[in-house]
């Protein structure tokens, strides 16, 4: 059984130096207790510094290194500034501080070429010589003279090309006369003429480029060889085709997402083409035009921005109330918009929002709008996947644009996280275009923060009621339904369905809510009767004041008393 020695180390120095020497010693020791004995232990100088310093020993880090150079033969130090270590041994030695050895590695073996080979040393080829006794070979010219038959044989060769010489000459007269026969032939016989029918070209210089791009595009696109999609012709026969199995990984894949996609995330994503690649192109166009030619699949891109969605995707925005019936809420829009729009023709738009837009996260796609957003792109195109940016938030929305259809209004849906998070009812919002034509920036004034009792709905009991919000965006007094103003408000339940349809109930009912009762009628602010009957249901300026102004059932008037107010007279509703 062996045990361990304690090592009897003597230090240089004073009484205290010796003791802050064992000092160190001590924790350097603990440090390497399970180390051999000649192995080197290195602790920082900062941290020996700091154990003497709790300890009770100051000096720091001076301290430390007068230690190490009083006692060399026990502590040797190491590196500079901030990296300097002192080393010792659990033997009390200043450890020999030797290279490691070099070992073989994977590392060293593969990383290091082999030496280039010699080039074999290519031997000497032997040169052919000639035998010495053919240079001095006589020749008996006796010998040359006796050989007749060469001299033959020279005679019989010239008399061969004379008769040569001969058929020739016989046969040139024969090969001209052949080529006059054929000639003369030729002009006997009655010649082909082939004749191209002669195009008048058509004079377009005084054609507007748009009715010739329209003329242009109609004539491909009621050509079937011309695969068309948008303002890209190919012809059909060059377009990648897609098997059953493609188109179902592709539907697939957008319901995966929950969301519509990209034609750029359908290449890359689905066929693995990557961007920049030859076929990049090609494949994305392919998307385009087959998709189009699937009842499976429905465009809702623009012309810069491709979205593509499936059946069975989950709508985007609200679900308070269904598409079709906020088409026809917004039915009014039809009658208010101009016949003939100039589709991104602004830059910009500002906006107040309402309480109903607010609810429902939604703007209405009335001809200010109309201006800024892109047109569809395809005929009979239902909705286009807008991206809205706001910059102060740095978030981005997925917006869906529903266009208007004959019976139907149009609206943006998609916003009820960006109101929620930032807004209030009556909050300025300003939306602006980029070059993208799907991609859009929607910004608000920002404002110190304030507090307010503002009109909520609460769902659960189908009631309107006043709750206390804090909101840092400016706002429209008039718009902003506080408690102070709206305060009847509170308990109030929705409207039925049947009353809310008609703007004239709506009107009616909200002089009841909001209106100053004189005499039996109800009188109130045009600003105020637009902030209220916007709660129930989405209702413009213009179709307000028609509504007001254009009753015949002595049902609404003009109050002479108050500057642009309205009258109620109830029981004689419209």
């Amino acid at each position: 059984m062996a045990t361990d020695v304690a090592t009897e180390l003597t230090f240089a120095g004073s009484p205290k130096d010796r003791e802050a020497a064992s000092q160190v010693f001590k924790a350097l020791a603990a440090r390497g207790r399970f180390m051999s004995d000649n192995a080197p232990i290195r602790v920082p100088v900062a941290h020996v510094a700091a154990y003497l310093d709790a300890q009770g020993i100051k000096g720091g880090e001076t301290k430390v290194r007068a230690i190490a150079e009083d006692n060399p033969g026990v502590f040797l130090l190491q590196g500079e500034g901030d990296a300097m270590v002192i080393v010792t041994s659990k033997a009390g030695r200043t450890p020999v501080l030797a290279e490691p050895p070099a070992v073989h590695s994977f590392k060293q073996r593969f990383m290091t070429p082999k030496p280039k080979s010699a080039a074999p040393v290519i031997p000497v080829r032997e040169r052919a010589r000639i035998d010495e006794r053919w240079t001095t070979l006589v020749i008996d010219p006796s010998l040359i003279a006796a050989d007749t038959d060469y001299e033959e044989e020279v005679e019989a060769v010239a008399e061969t090309i004379a008769e040569i010489e001969q058929v020739i000459e016989a046969i040139e007269p024969a090969a001209e006369l052949e080529l006059e026969i054929e000639e003369v032939a030729a002009a006997a016989s009655p010649s082909r003429t082939i004749t191209s029918p002669v195009i008048t070209p058509t004079d377009v210089t005084g054609v507007d480029d748009v009715e010739l791009a329209t003329a242009i595009r109609e004539r491909l696109t009621s050509d079937p060889r011309v695969a068309v999609f948008g303002e890209q012709w190919m012809m059909e026969d060059r377009v990648p085709r897609f098997s059953r199995g493609d188109l179902r990984r592709v539907r697939e894949y957008i319901q995966e997402q929950e969301q519509p996609l990209t034609d750029d995330a359908i290449v890359q994503d689905v066929f693995n083409v990557r961007v920049g690649s030859p076929d990049f192109e090609l494949n994305r166009f392919a998307v385009n035009f087959r998709l189009s030619r699937e009842k499976d699949f429905e465009f809702v891109g623009t012309g810069n921005q491709r979205f593509w969605s499936t059946t069975g995707l989950a709508p985007i925005g609200t679900t308070r109330r269904k598409p079709n019936e906020l088409g026809s809420d917004y039915r009014y829009l039809l009658d208010e918009t101009p016949a003939h729009i100039a589709y991104r023709s602004v830059d910009k738009v500002d906006h107040i929002l309402t309480f109903f837009e607010f609810a429902h996260g939604l703007l209405p796609y009335d001809a200010d709008l109309q201006r800024l957003l892109p047109m569809p792109v395809e005929d009979g195109q239902r909705a286009a996947v807008l991206t809205f940016e706001c910059p102060q938030s740095y978030t981005t929305y997925l917006v869906e644009l529903r266009f208007p259809t004959p019976n139907r209004g149009g609206f943006v849906l998609g916003l009820d996280d960006f109101f929620s998070e930032n807004l209030v009812p009556g909050a300025h919002v300003t939306i602006s275009r980029t070059e993208n034509d799907g991609h859009y920036r929607v910004e608000y004034i920002a404002e110190s923060s304030q507090s307010e009792r503002l009109l909520e709905l609460e769902e659960r009991k189908s009631r309107y009621v006043f709750r206390p919000t804090t909101f840092a965006c400016s706002a429209d007094p008039a718009m902003l339904l506080t408690e102070t103003m709206f305060g009847r408000l509170n308990g109030e339940k929705p409207l039925d369905e049947k009353v809310r349809k008609r703007p004239e109930a709506v009107v009616a009912a909200t002089f009841e809510r909001v209106g100053e009762s004189r005499d039996g009628n109800f009188s109130a602010s045009f600003a105020t009767l637009l902030a209220g009957v916007n709660i129930e249901r989405p209702m413009s300026a213009h179709l307000l004041r028609e509504t007001l102004d254009k009753d015949d059932t002595g049902a609404f008037s003009r109050d002479p008393d108050l500057d642009d107010a309205y009258t109620y007279v109830p029981g004689t509703t419209p």
